[in-house]
C-alpha cells in the first residue's frame, strides 16, 4: 500500500457533463496517488476515474470499492495504446480524458476546457508544465492558426501533450489509439482528431508532464522508427498530407538527432541533422543543434539552453 491516497468518498457530487479520466498504469504505480488525488481534486466535480492495471495493484482495488465513480479495469501487458483503448471502453462520460500515473493536473484544468467545449470546440488541449530533475518549467503549446489545417501544423511542429486533452465521448466512436504502435500513439491519434473535429487551445498550463529518463519518449530509435511509421500511415489516410510527406520525414530526422544529442550520442545525432538538412530551406533550429553536437563537451547543457531560447520566443 502506498501513502495515503486522499480521494472523496464520491467523485461526483457536482453538476454539469460526466468526464471520464483514463489512467494506465504499468509498473508506475507509485506515482499514482498524486496523479489520482489531481483529478480528484478538479473545481468540476462529477468525474469518473478508469485506472488501467497492467501490473497486478492491490490497494487500486480497495479503491474501487470505496469511492463512488473510481472504476478499476485489469489488463494484461498490451501497451499503453491498448490500456488506453480498454479505458474508452468502459467510459461512460459525455467527456473523456487521459492521465499517466506521473503526471498531474491543475485543479481548474476541466473547468477551463469545459468551457472551451460549450464554446463549441470537440477536442481541447493547453499548455503544460514540465516536470524534470526537480525543476519546473513552462511550455507553450502548439497555436490555433487555421482549424480547417491544424492536423498538417501539428505534425510539423507537435505541441499537444498528452495529459493536457480532453475530447468529446463521440470522437473516439471511429478513431482509437493505433495498437501496432509501440509510441507516439497519441500523435497519430491526435492528427487524425484534428483533421476530422474542431480544436481549441487554452492558453495556460493545466497540467503537468514529467520527463524521467525511464519513460518511452527517452528511446530515440523507437520513436523515431514509430514517427515513420506515423507518417506514412497518415499520408495513405489523408491525401492531403501527401506533398509534405517529405518535410515530415526531415523533421522526424530533426527530432531524432535532438534525443540522440539529448541521451548523450552527440557523434551518432549528427547524421540524422544532416539529413534533416537535405530540403531546399535550412531551419536554423537544425542549423543550431547540428553546430551543438560538434562541440568537445558540454552537449546537454549547451541543448537545454536552446530549449530555453525558443520557449521564452514562443
Amino acid at each position: 500500500m502506498p501513502k495515503t491516497v486522499s480521494l472523496p468518498r464520491s467523485l461526483q457530487t457536482g453538476g454539469g457533463p460526466l468526464v471520464s479520466v483514463v489512467v494506465p498504469t504499468y509498473g508506475d504505480a507509485e506515482y499514482l496517488p498524486e496523479a489520482l488525488e489531481s483529478i480528484a481534486n478538479q473545481t468540476h466535480r462529477n468525474i469518473e476515474i478508469i485506472v488501467v492495471d497492467s501490473s497486478g495493484v492491490d490497494w487500486l482495488h480497495d479503491l474501487a470499492d470505496r469511492v463512488e465513480g473510481f472504476e478499476y479495469v485489469e489488463q494484461e501487458p498490451r501497451g499503453l495504446a491498448a490500456a488506453r483503448n480498454r479505458g474508452l471502453d468502459a467510459a461512460t462520460g459525455e467527456v473523456v480524458g487521459f492521465l499517466d500515473a506521473d503526471d498531474r493536473w491543475c485543479p481548474e484544468k476541466l473547468e477551463a476546457q469545459l468551457a472551451a467545449l460549450d464554446a463549441g470546440a470537440d477536442i481541447v488541449y493547453s499548455d503544460v508544465s514540465l516536470l524534470e530533475s526537480g525543476t519546473k518549467r513552462y511550455q507553450s503549446s502548439l497555436p490555433i492558426e487555421n482549424p480547417d489545417t491544424h492536423h498538417i501544423d501539428f505534425l510539423y511542429e507537435g505541441g499537444v501533450p498528452m495529459p493536457t486533452v480532453v475530447a468529446r465521448r463521440e470522437c473516439f466512436d471511429d478513431h482509437r489509439f493505433d495498437e501496432r504502435l509501440p509510441a507516439v500513439e497519441d500523435r497519430h491519434l491526435w492528427a487524425r482528431l484534428f483533421a476530422r473535429y474542431r480544436p481549441a487551445r487554452v492558453a495556460e498550463p493545466l497540467a503537468c508532464y514529467a520527463v524521467r529518463e525511464d519513460s518511452m519518449s527517452s528511446d530515440a530509435a523507437v520513436m523515431y522508427e514509430s514517427e515513420l511509421e506515423v507518417i506514412a500511415d497518415l499520408c495513405d489516410r489523408l491525401p492531403e498530407l501527401e506533398p509534405h510527406r517529405a518535410a515530415l520525414e526531415r523533421k522526424a530526422e530533426y527530432k531524432h538527432g535532438k534525443r540522440l544529442l539529448r541521451a548523450g550520442d552527440a557523434a551518432a545525432a549528427r547524421a540524422p541533422l544532416r539529413a534533416a538538412l537535405s530540403g531546399e530551406r535550412s531551419d536554423p533550429r537544425v542549423l543550431a543543434l547540428l553546430a551543438v553536437s560538434y562541440l568537445p563537451f558540454g552537449h546537454h547543457r549547451a541543448l537545454r539552453a536552446l530549449e530555453h531560447l525558443q520557449e521564452r520566443r514562443q
